[in-house]
């Protein structure tokens, strides 16, 4: 993973702010005053080191010996709450779990009322979307997939599959409407429409006259509201367009199925674990 891309993603992390407190190197990212990750951008000796709980930093060193080691700067009793990783040697999509794990490690680290403060939204801005922010759908589409709680996270790939990558591949045409929640600078959340046409089918296709829609709010920022200020926005911009309809899969032990209830989405087809809603606008 190259150097910008880390860097983008650590500091696009809520709250999160980047210092240089030893000089030009180590970059580090602190969340409230506390660090959980630090860059080491020189070429020759390109590496990161995470903050990580004892088990996961053991966990990350077993599965890749050699490419993750024990924060090599650190003394010796911090060792096992730090991982040093050689970007090169790792997978994208391992590089950022261990950045989510290191950031969740040091939010856990505060009292339960710290947190809260941090995680709480405030001032939320519903916008439209702009194009050079499309490559964000990556991580909300990822984010929107259904993960029941206490399962194996899905690899990042997921959103590769046909089946998924539909809903995003080539965002921007005629008929693609996507509003992010913004808060102070950073997007929490988006929602998306598009027309779904000839083999181009998502999970909740109806036919060619009724946008498809996907929804998503990053999970730290869950259950203020956010998600049902994007809908109501995304369906009047929708009854503006004059569009007649509006529809979704969802997955039945998904919580958002009472949401969408409430704001009058009706089940047309059960697909057992799923099921089809619609909207009429």
């Amino acid at each position: 993973m190259q150097l910008d891309q880390i860097k983008s993603y650590c500091i696009n992390k809520w709250k999160a702010c980047e210092e240089y407190p030893f000089g030009e190197i180590p970059i580090c990212y602190k969340l409230n005053g506390k660090v959980f990750a630090q860059i080491y951008p020189k070429a020759e000796d390109y590496k990161i080191t995470l903050k990580c709980t004892a088990d996961a930093g053991q966990f990350y060193r077993q599965v890749y010996p050699g490419a993750v080691v024990r924060g090599y700067h650190c003394p010796s009793v911090q060792q096992p709450y730090w991982n040093t990783i050689y970007p090169d040697q790792i997978p994208d999509d391992e590089i950022l779990n261990m950045i989510d794990h290191a950031y969740d490690t040091v939010l856990h680290k505060f009292s339960k009322k710290v947190q809260n403060e941090i995680l709480t939204a405030d001032d939320i801005k519903i916008r439209p979307m702009t194009e050079e922010e499309y490559p964000l759908l990556e991580g909300f589409l990822y984010d929107a997939v259904f993960q029941p709680e206490g399962s194996a996270p899905l690899p990042r790939e997921v959103i590769l599959r046909p089946e998924l990558a539909v809903y995003i591949q080539g965002f921007g045409k005629a008929d693609d409407i996507c509003l992010a929640a913004e808060s102070h600078g950073k997007a929490l959340g988006a929602v998306w429409t598009r027309i779904m046409a000839g083999e181009a089918r998502g999970y909740g296709t109806v036919d060619e006259s009724i946008p498809e829609l996907a929804i998503s709010v990053k999970k730290e920022f869950r259950n203020q509201g956010i998600g049902k200020r994007l809908m109501k926005e995304i369906t009047a911009v929708l009854k503006e367009r004059g569009y007649k309809g509006v529809s979704l899969s969802v997955d039945k032990a998904n919580y958002a199925l009472r949401m969408y209830e409430d704001l009058g989405f009706r089940v047309v087809k059960d697909e057992g674990e799923g099921c089809l809603m619609i909207l009429d606008l």
